[in-house]
């Protein structure tokens, strides 16, 4: 009786395991170069879950930014690169195949999957406190910067966003502290619509998204999203 009991129990902690295998299973895409990046379902949209490290545009020609994060080959994997909007905004694309950079609306869509009320999604500035919405699509980090959230809300989605820093005027700055994302969504002459998730433990904001509007002249993280 005791080996049927046990026998019954791995059963159940298998077919639990292979449940949750199946829930978390993500699938790939390849850009041009050959890189690899797992992709992620959130509501009906499915998102690259790894930042953008493609350096050519689908027809094979060169982009003008794609910078590695402090120059640092060891970057790369962890946080992909920074581009200018000059590049997100090129109709030659530089996402994979069948993928193009999240617009503004790409980015209320998904921000309406995770829960955000209509008012916030459609406003400026930090938003999604009151359900640490930003918690869900941040990857854990070692230090325990989100000990003080729900641990089932950390990355709940599996989108995996890092806190890469952004480039601007030849410096990189803000690695650790934020990510920033571009949207494809133009603002103005000058500026561009874009997302922020804050890391540092002094900041607020952790449980949030912002969206505002950036110049041009930044370089920024890039998530692509299947057309």
């Amino acid at each position: 009786m005791k080996k049927l009991i046990s026998s019954l129990g791995v059963s159940m902690v298998l077919a639990t395991t292979s449940f949750a295998n199946d829930i978390n299973q993500q699938d790939t895409v390849k850009d041009r170069e050959g890189n690899t990046y797992r992709t992620v379902k959130i509501g009906e949209q499915i998102w690259m879950a790894e930042n953008l490290r493609s350096t050519q545009f689908q027809d094979g020609s060169q982009l003008n930014s794609a910078a590695i994060p402090k120059d640092d080959e060891a970057n790369l994997l962890k946080y992909g690169c920074l581009y200018d909007w000059h590049d997100v905004n090129d109709d030659r694309n530089i996402c994979s195949e069948g993928f193009r950079v999240a617009t503004d609306e790409d980015w209320k869509t998904l921000e309406r999957a995770l829960g955000m009320s209509e008012t916030e999604v459609n406003s400026d500035g930090w938003r999604g406190g009151e359900q640490d919405l930003g918690v869900q699509l941040k990857e854990e980090q070692a230090d325990g910067l989100f000990k003080n959230f729900d641990r089932a809300d950390v990355n709940k989605h599996g989108f995996a966003a890092r806190p890469a820093g952004v480039k601007w005027k030849g410096w990189y700055i803000t690695q650790g502290a934020y990510t920033e994302f571009w949207t494809a969504s133009n603002a103005s002459e000058k500026e561009a619509y874009i997302r922020t998730l804050a890391y540092s433990w002094w900041n607020p904001h952790k449980g949030e998204i912002r969206r505002t509007t950036s110049t041009k002249d930044y370089m920024f993280s890039v998530r692509c999203v299947k057309i």
